[in-house]
């Protein structure tokens, strides 16, 4: 999967389609980073820190991109 990034709810997608992926939940990711499960909840649901959504607005009047990506297990590529 491959995204362009123009606001948070694009980089909520790409976590929660990676995380999926790799058949974790919400909770397990968590646990694995030491993170409140509610962290997760807001992030795939788009809720980023002020500072994050910021950043996005910066970058999108400049002109700048940023493109996410990760691979999918199990595919060859």
């Amino acid at each position: 999967m491959e995204l362009q990034i123009r606001k948070a709810t694009d980089i909520a997608a790409v976590v929660k389609a990676a995380r999926e992926d790799s058949n974790m939940s919400q909770a397990e990711l968590a646990h694995n980073l030491a993170f409140p499960r509610d962290y997760m909840v807001d992030l795939e649901s788009g809720e980023v820190p002020i500072y994050a959504k910021r950043l996005l607005r910066v970058m999108h009047e400049l002109g700048i991109t940023m493109t996410l990506s990760f691979d999918a297990q199990g595919k060859d590529g």
